[in-house]
Order: C-alpha cells, then structure tokens, then sequence
C-alpha cells in the first residue's frame, strides 16, 4: 500500500495540469483574434485536424450504479484525464463539414501488490460521423455525430473492451490563423450504450488544431 502522501502529491499534481490548461484556454480566447490574420480566408475541399485536452467528467453505469473513472482507478497513483480528438472529412459548403472524428478520453493510474507495481486504465473512445455547422462560416461552431462507440478497462492481468454506440454533441470557437489553419476551443458531450455495461458518459475540454 502506498503512503497517503503519495496520493496527495498525485492529487496535487492533476490540478496543476488542470489549472495550466484552464489558463491556456484563456489565453487563447483573449489573446488569438488580435493575433488572426486579416488575410483572406479560405476553406480547402477537404479539412483535417487534431487536439489535447483533459477529461472533465467521465463515467460508465453498472447495473444501475454510476462508476466514475476515479472510481475505477481508487487508491491508485493517477494522472489527469486525457482527452484527444482526431478529425478528417469533406467541406460541404461554407457553413457545413461532415467527416470522419475519433474522440477519446481516458485515465491511467500505477498500483502496488505483493508482487510489485501493476498499470491500471480505463478509456472511452468514440468513432463517429461527424457534422460540424458554422452559422456565420467562421467563429463559432457546433458539432454533432454518432456511431460506434468502445469502452476499455484494464488493471493489472484483468483486459476487458465493450463495444456500443453513442452520440456526441459540441461546441467550440475556431480562431482563424492564416488562410486556412484554425486554433480551436472545444467542449464536448457524448454517452454511449452498450448491451454490457449499461452506458457511459463524458465531458472534455481540449483545444483543436485543424486545417479547414
């Protein structure tokens, strides 16, 4: 069993992450459209994108008992909630992108038994179609998508995948960068439902680096 101040300092550590990030993101807000271009601004054919963020909220349902991803990983050395996004896809119009997105978050911690430490994670990933909607063709914009859906836990010997499907509904504001480079904020949610265990859920925050 590790010493609690172990747990403390981990514990310490998440919210140092959490907190740069959370500064980052403002940053960003206030600081990027100065920064933007006053170029023309020009949408390819095609769009593709990635981004880094953390998990605000994570969890699957068990029957009927709600275990959240610190559950899962309790009273182990854990680091924050990770979340990425991959994106690639076809500019319909000015306004509207429908594509390919891989979206995931996921946690690992470190254990310790008899037999010395052990890796422990759990992740939820997404593989959607994805509809991304810009009302005023640049700023703001929506997303919304579903498709297949994957939930993977691991703990030491223990592997164990779930396959389902979900949705996922976003919001975000795309900081224009040259022609056609984009700096993204972005908050999504999405749930899933499989057949074991009931469902799943997260909230995450990342920022997107996408080329429209």
């Amino acid at each position: 069993m590790k010493p609690n101040s172990a747990i403390t300092i981990e514990k310490e550590g998440g919210t140092i992450v959490l907190k740069r990030f959370v500064i980052t993101v403002i940053f960003a807000v206030l600081l990027l459209p100065a920064l933007a271009s006053a170029g023309e601004h020009q949408r390819d054919t095609w769009y593709i994108g990635f981004g880094l963020g953390l998990g605000l909220d994570a969890s699957y349902e068990y029957q009927g008992q709600e275990i959240t991803f610190d559950d899962w990983l309790s009273g182990l050395d854990t680091g924050p909630k990770t979340a990425i996004n991959f994106k690639v896809g076809k500019t319909l119009n000015s306004k509207n992108l429908l594509g390919f997105d891989i979206t995931a978050v996921g946690q690992s911690g470190t254990g310790y038994d008899w037999a010395g430490s052990y890796e422990a994670q759990i992740m939820i990933a997404n593989y959607f179609l994805m509809w991304t909607h810009f009302p005023q063709e640049e700023g703001l914009f929506f997303r919304l998508g579903g498709g297949p859906s994957i939930l993977a836990l691991e703990a030491n010997s223990y592997r164990e995948s779930y396959s389902g499907y979900g949705l996922l509904a976003g919001v975000g504001y795309a900081f224009w960068m040259g022609e056609a480079f984009n700096l993204t904020v972005n908050l999504d949610h999405s749930r899933q439902s499989y057949s074991k265990p009931d469902s799943s859920q997260f909230t995450i925050l990342y920022l997107g680096f996408d080329w429209y």
